[in-house]
């Protein structure tokens, strides 16, 4: 599988500069560059010859790849005769086949025995941030040869594929091994391509775009990115090579367990996981599964922290791995190139962020992000799809967990649609309350007010005059502190969804008559 893996880091990387030179063609009307790109579609045919040897069946992203390959002659075709426009050919490239390309890698590499985890999550974030980077390097060609009022649109999609760099970069750098950190650090202290491509994109944050489409040419930012990417491409084989090889930071930080009744293989788990088991176990998710089941779909799992603000996973990226919340606040939005936001979900402790989006494969329909520090816990979707098909009591409790979310979100539509502004205040209360464990009559907010009146459809200063207006019902807001003289008054804000989570729910300590059923 191994020579797989390195056939196709190969195949992607040469497709990321096949891309890259179709959009630095299209961008004129000149044949400037038309006989480089004819020689890079030559050598990505050698590649997808060389490919026809390796056994990718396996995959269930196999297909779709396979069937984008057969037109891409065709799409070659209308890219030297302008017929087709730079962002579908941008989106051609990336989603049919260097996206699938990628899944590839991580479905052969995972179901390889042989193969480390954490290896394997330390390639697959390496092969997204790299992915980014040859995103810049396409979209920039476009943006430095445009006037800044035409070029808004680049401007904001440049500033979110930087961003997510950052993320990628984050997630391989805190999973990587000790070699490979430092070639990166090394790079990024000592290298002037990476030196020169770190300024661009600190100027680009702080919005000095028409400086750096005045300052650069197409040509030289295309150089400039393409150097980058071969050197990230060379590290990135070096990883993929190195594994199925261990070694020590890879070893401290794995703890092997083994069922010694049964006498079954030991299996290797990062040491997060082990200090969380108990936690996870405990997960209705995982209701029903033997502690050697659970450890044994825990052994591509990784736990990552998260600082307030980073963002998770964004809006139509691939839904790679599956994540829960170990601890924090997780918000799920959906985004504008404007920056307006709507808020779907805030998820804590305990719950899955999109559960419906693996059955299905598909690309995550919102954007996440850490409320406030946070801990999660994930695991590769290909993986645990695999996992739902042999093990009756995850494939259940993942149906169960998805029949629960949805209730929750009817709940909330009905909240938001139905209900007055006192009553979401009310209801939302209720909620944190239940959460707390119906403990204490002094309730914490979990994150800032803005957020909560966002959740909840509503402005801020709405929120807050409404909190005020509770007082007249013993509900008292001090800052980020709700006081309840009466928790009970906070049952005229229930519904169906929240009374089952009620201690008081059909016995006589509970006073709305809606909730006795």
């Amino acid at each position: 599988m191994l020579v797989a893996i390195n056939i196709l880091c190969d195949l992607i990387h040469e497709v990321q500069l096949e891309r890259g030179l179709a959009s630095l063609y299209l961008r004129t009307s000149s044949n400037e560059f038309a006989e480089s790109m004819e020689q890079q579609f030559t050598k990505v045919d050698i590649m997808l010859n060389r490919m026809k040897s390796i056994p990718l069946s396996k995959s269930n992203h196999y297909e779709p790849f396979k069937n984008a390959l057969l037109y891409l002659s065709t799409k070659r075709k209308f890219i030297v005769s302008r017929q087709i426009s730079p962002s579908d050919t941008l989106l051609f490239y990336t989603r049919e086949i260097i996206a699938p390309a990628v899944e590839i890698i991580q479905d052969l590499a995972i179901f390889d025995k042989n193969n480390s985890p954490a290896r394997i999550s330390s390639l697959i974030n390496f092969l997204q941030w790299k992915e980014r980077v040859g995103l810049e390097r396409a979209l920039g060609t476009q943006f430095v040869s445009l006037d800044t009022n035409s070029g808004a649109e680049l401007r904001d999609r440049l500033g979110y594929i930087i961003e997510e760099q950052h993320a990628y970069e984050r997630m391989f750098m805190a999973l990587a091994d000790d070699h490979c950190r430092k070639a990166i650090e090394k790079l990024e202290k000592n290298n002037e391509i990476f030196q020169k491509i770190e300024l661009i994109n600190e100027s680009l944050s702080k919005g000095n775009h028409s400086q750096i489409a005045r300052e650069i040419a197409a040509q030289e930012w295309f150089t400039l990115f393409s150097a980058k990417m071969d050197l990230l491409h060379e590290v990135g084989k070096s990883i993929a090579f190195h594994l199925g090889v261990a070694d020590e930071l890879l070893f401290n930080n794995i703890e092997k367990t083994k069922n010694t009744s049964n006498g079954e293989a030991s299996i290797k788990l990062e040491k997060s996981i082990i200090e969380n088991f108990e936690f996870i176990s405990k997960l209705p998710l995982f209701s029903g599964i033997s502690d050697t089941e659970l450890k044994s779909l825990l052994k591509h799992a990784r736990i990552s922290n998260y600082s307030k603000g980073n963002l998770i996973f964004m809006q139509g990226e691939q839904a790679t791995r599956f994540y829960m919340v170990i601890d924090g606040w997780v918000k799920l939005f959906k985004g504008d190139i404007e920056g307006h936001e709507s808020i779907l979900q805030v998820v804590h402790r305990g719950e899955a962020l999109l559960e419906s989006v693996l059955l299905k494969d598909a690309i995550f329909p919102v954007s996440a992000q850490a409320v406030e520090n946070v801990t999660l816990l994930s695991i590769p979707s290909a993986f645990i799809r695999e996992e739902m098909q042999t093990n009756k009591f995850l494939a259940i409790n993942m149906l169960a967990t998805i029949a629960s979310r949805s209730q929750e979100l009817i709940s909330q539509f009905e909240q938001l649609t139905l209900k007055s502004v006192t009553q979401r205040v009310g209801w939302f209360l209720l909620k944190l309350y239940l959460d707390e464990g119906e403990k204490s009559s002094s309730l914490k907010l979990p994150y800032d007010k803005s957020l909560i009146a966002g959740y909840l459809g509503m402005k801020p200063e709405t929120f807050s005059r409404t909190l005020q207006a509770l007082r007249e019902q013993g509900i008292y807001s001090e800052q980020n502190v709700i006081n309840l003289r009466n928790a009970l008054k906070l049952c005229d804000f229930c519904d169906v969804e929240l009374s089952a989570r009620c201690m008081r729910k059909g016995t006589n300590l509970c006073k709305n008559s809606d909730c006795q059923f």
